[in-house]
């Protein structure tokens, strides 16, 4: 048992380099690093493979995992399933968030309304959101609205440029 687990945790490590080698430059690993750790996790997935064949041999892994095909295999606990997880995406979707994460277009619309370029400092942040909303204010005959997308775009850009 303690193989099964070793050998989740050490795919997972190499499953880890994998992703990084497939999102980092081509000159950042070399050839046989690559090679070494694709031949690597082959050897783990085959390993667990095995490893979870001698487990299914057991008598009482046997019964569980029939059971567990059984109900798994059933068609309706699919649907169920696949309703569930998509009810669980969709909340965690559309519930606010405080810690946002905004989208390109969020980000570019709050650069063009503080008229700031992409290499702005904090600094030059607070000073157009104060330049502008001296201008917009609502006690200053401004717009609400106006002075609301001002603010909205400083929090999103102060939210980058921690």
């Amino acid at each position: 048992m303690n193989f099964i687990i070793f050998g989740f945790l050490f795919f997972a490590l190499i499953y880890g380099f994998l992703w990084l080698m497939a999102n980092a430059k081509s000159e950042t690993f070399s050839t046989f690093f690559r090679l070494s750790t694709i031949i690597t996790a082959i050897a783990i997935i085959v390993g667990l493979f095995v490893a979870g064949k001698y487990l299914l041999s057991l008598p009482f892994f046997a019964i569980l995992s029939g059971a567990i095909k059984k109900r798994l295999l059933n068609v309706f606990n699919i649907i169920y399933l696949y309703r569930l997880l998509s009810t669980i995406l969709f909340y965690t979707r559309t519930r606010p968030n405080q810690n946002f994460r905004n989208s390109y277009k969020e980000v570019n619309t709050a650069y063009s309304i503080l008229g700031l370029s992409r290499n702005c400092t904090k600094k030059d942040i607070i000073e157009a959101h104060r330049r502008l909303i001296k201008k917009t204010h609502p006690d200053m005959q401004g717009s609400t609205e106006e002075a609301s997308k001002i603010n909205r775009a400083r929090d999103i850009l102060l939210k980058i440029h921690q």
